[in-house]
């Protein structure tokens, strides 16, 4: 069974609209209590000290979610890590890297410019590489990377992209997405959660997306946010540049998309004036193929092809696809310098 199907069945079980639907993920409840009984034996040792968090030589900002799947925590990070750059600190971005080739931590941009490819450093690193001013730094031990960061650039803030469920390093404030989801009532493998609602009460602040109904703990500082169209974006000599909305607008496009939820980007469109003609879907992270480019250019029969800016960091290099525009979201929050008041390492 291919990945794609694999994440099909898990979000209809989840989403429980069908009988069969609800019978799978009843099947899916034991493991799911039992995914939550480890998750809160693990927090449980954090918060008593028995796991050690390591801390780094500069203030850490985690930007995380509940939940699997996109709520915006990239397009989040770098709108943090824009925002406290403005306002003095030399910032840097930590993330994983998902699915990266190389072993160990990389430094994956600077200034701007991407130094590896989205094999080696990680779509969305290589993504928030090239937009973002400071250095990207990726590894899938967190505090190495952070580490590296702050002693080769001299940091002395980190924004910790995905970082919330990341509790081996330490960070002194946890900023935490939340969206819509009809599947997040359960834990994984019945449901989204990563964590069951409770673990809010470890934020600094929620960040409600969209339309989001932010059900917290009380005493939960809660802004709103949206995720907004900002830009057409094509690849060409090795950079992604920005194209006004308008060339979308009436035309008939072709989505392409390897994230968690597609559907955000048909919409998206939809909302932009575009007519929508056709989704080629691909698992998350997907990492394309030969055969997978020509299925993709072949499409373009149907109309204009619209991908994210983090598959167009991987499907650039093929040939053929010279004419793909990836659609470029930005963060706009309510009330950004309170949010950021919060978030700010202390004068």
């Amino acid at each position: 069974m291919s990945a794609l199907s694999l994440e099909g069945l898990a979000r209809h079980a989840w989403l429980g609209r069908t009988p069969s639907a609800r019978a799978l993920r009843m099947t899916l409840v034991p493991a799911a209590a039992a995914y939550r009984a480890a998750v809160g034996l693990r927090n449980y040792l954090y918060d008593r000290g028995w796991l050690a968090a390591r801390r780094v030589p500069a203030w850490v900002v985690s930007v995380g979610n509940l939940t699997v799947g996109g709520t915006g925590k990239t397009p989040a990070a770098l709108w943090l890590a824009e925002r406290l750059a403005a306002r003095g600190h030399r910032v840097g971005i930590v993330a994983r890297g998902y699915r990266k080739r190389r072993p160990g931590p990389v430094v994956v941009g600077v200034e701007g410019r991407a130094l590896v490819t989205a094999e080696d450093g990680g779509d969305e690193a290589v993504m928030l590489a090239r937009r973002f001013a400071g250095p990207v730094v990726t590894g899938k031990r967190r505090h190495e990377a952070a580490a590296l960061a702050c002693a080769r650039f001299a940091l002395d803030t980190i924004v910790l992209d995905d970082g919330f469920q990341h509790r081996a390093l330490a960070r002194d404030a946890d900023l935490v997405l939340v969206a819509d989801d009809a599947a997040a009532d359960w834990c994984l493998p019945a449901g989204s959660l990563r964590e069951p609602p409770g673990a809010l009460r470890r934020a600094r602040a929620v960040l409600a997306v969209g339309d989001a109904a932010a059900s917290v703990p009380p005493g939960t500082v809660v802004f709103r946010g949206r995720l907004a169209p900002l830009a057409a974006v094509r690849a060409r000599d090795g950079a992604f540049h920005a194209e006004p909305l308008d060339a979308l607008v009436g035309r008939d496009v072709v989505a392409v998309a390897g994230i968690a939820r597609p559907e955000r980007l048909v919409e998206t469109l939809g909302r932009l004036g575009a007519r929508v003609r056709d989704v080629l879907r691909f698992p998350d992270h997907h990492a394309y193929t030969a055969a997978d480019a020509r299925r993709i250019a072949a499409a373009a029969r149907a109309g204009t092809l619209v991908t994210t800016e983090k598959d167009l960091t991987k499907l650039e290099r093929f040939p053929g696809l010279e004419a793909l525009v990836a659609l470029r979201v930005d963060l706009e929050v309510e009330d950004e310098a309170a949010l950021l008041d919060l978030l700010e390492p202390a004068a």
